[in-house]
């Protein structure tokens, strides 16, 4: 059996039908299940940032109660993916170009922090397991399968994260670029210039100076250079106003 629900109303507080479909929900893991839903609706497209999350339609549409949704929405919001606003609602989170810019300017530090620590601690398993990881990447961007290729982009880096053997350091590195991820999704899938291909290749090289223990976090600063003009150029083009259409 699957569900389908009523879940955003747009700025305009009209409601709009999305058809999610998933598995029911179990009573003892409602708040991760929720949290699941709408995060597999953000990363697939259906809900797009500024999009309303209306909590009274979505818990009856799923059949839970208001307090599961509720607090679904906080782990969203702690996430970074979710913003509530007080006496107006829980909106998803929206990216500016200027958002992104200045996670990047921090992630870098943390990031090539991670990395030179997680060297440190890695065995051949580990290595194996961002081999495949990467090699999951290339198949993916082979397909064009946009979403399968940020899945595995991300577990790369939360391997990386868990092997700095620092839980403050992973922890921060969750909060700040989760949800970066889920609008670099968002972002591809309105904008198909990005080459996927290239960015699974500067993983691999990441993966080979990670195999050397050389120059790890310059190595990672690169890749992150990398992604970080993805965003400013898409951002560029969507500052830029649209070409006159002549009238005949």
């Amino acid at each position: 059996m699957y569900y389908g629900w009523h879940l955003v109303a747009s700025t305009r507080d009209e409601l709009r039908m999305l058809n999610i479909e998933t598995s029911p929900i179990k009573p003892v893991s409602l708040r991760h299940r929720i949290v699941e839903v709408i995060r597999q609706a953000i990363t697939s497209g259906d809900l797009g940032p500024g999009d309303r999350i209306v909590e009274l339609q979505l818990a009856k549409q799923l059949g839970v109660g208001n307090t599961a949704v509720r607090e679904a929405l906080f782990e969203l919001e702690r996430a970074g993916l979710v913003t509530r606003i007080p006496n107006k609602g829980s909106f998803i989170t929206k990216m500016t170009l200027e958002d992104a810019q200045q996670i990047f300017r921090v992630r870098k530090e943390l990031e090539g922090l991670a990395v030179e620590l997680a060297v440190q601690h890695m065995s051949a398993k580990d290595l194996d397991a961002l081999q495949g990881l990467v090699d999951a990447m290339k198949t993916a961007a082979e397909s064009s399968d946009i979403e399968r290729f940020y899945h595995n982009d991300l577990e790369f880096h939360r391997t990386l994260w868990q092997l700095s053997q620092n839980r403050y350091l992973a922890s921060s590195l969750e909060t700040l670029v989760v949800p970066l991820f889920a609008f670099f999704l968002i972002r591809t899938r309105l904008d198909y210039t990005v080459d996927l291909l290239g960015s699974a290749q500067r993983h691999h090289q990441l993966l080979d100076s990670i195999r050397n223990g050389d120059r790890v976090r310059d190595r990672m600063t690169a890749s992150l250079d990398s992604s970080e003009l993805f965003w400013e150029q898409a951002g560029r083009r969507v500052a830029s106003p649209p070409p006159d259409n002549p009238r005949s």
